[in-house]
């Protein structure tokens, strides 16, 4: 009868993906990007109902229901932006030996795990609102899996052109 060695216990990352201490954030400023671009989006919205209302091409009644219903004039686009903000808290990303980690969410909580050797292209962006306040977003594209494109939002300049310049070179180095 022989026993079998048992095997040695198996190593995860899972005591880091509950550690908030390890994960780097997006820059506070990203908070009032997406305020802006909320608030932006909104404006739009309510001017064009404004419009549609004076030629015409709205009715009195969806007019009224818009503008004096508590749930849809008031209570919708607050909402929309106390959700965004609450949501985009949770964002942040580990860069680690052979991947990276990007955690995002507060109510559900949702980690991506991009392997280096499947890093095809990463690039970087900045809408308007960005520019001005010095963020840019990392875009990390792979190939063959689920997560194709993974982005991480609200980087400062400096930082997010390190890691861009930084995942590539591992990615060329693991897939070689």
């Amino acid at each position: 009868m022989s026993i079998e060695p048992e095997a040695p216990p198996l190593k995860t990352s899972a005591a880091a993906e509950r550690s908030d201490t390890s994960f780097e954030r997006p820059s506070p400023r990203v908070c009032i990007v997406w305020l802006a671009s909320r608030s932006t989006f909104w404006m739009i919205v309510i001017t064009g109902l404004v419009i549609a209302r004076s030629f015409g091409f709205l009715s009195a009644e969806v007019w009224q229901i818009w503008i004096f219903s508590p749930s849809l004039a008031w209570l919708v686009p607050p909402a929309h932006i106390v959700l965004r903000l609450l949501t985009d808290k949770g964002w942040g990303y580990q860069l680690r030996q052979h991947d990276l980690l990007v955690r995002r969410g507060v109510i559900t909580r949702e980690y991506v795990a991009v392997p280096l050797a499947r890093v095809q292209q990463v690039d970087t962006s900045s809408s308007l609102f960005e520019r001005l306040l010095g963020l840019t977003t990392l875009v990390v594209r792979t190939a063959g899996t689920r997560a194709a494109r993974t982005r991480i939002p609200g980087l400062p300049t400096e930082v997010a052109i390190a890691l861009r310049d930084e995942l590539s070179r591992k990615g060329d180095v693991l897939a070689e």
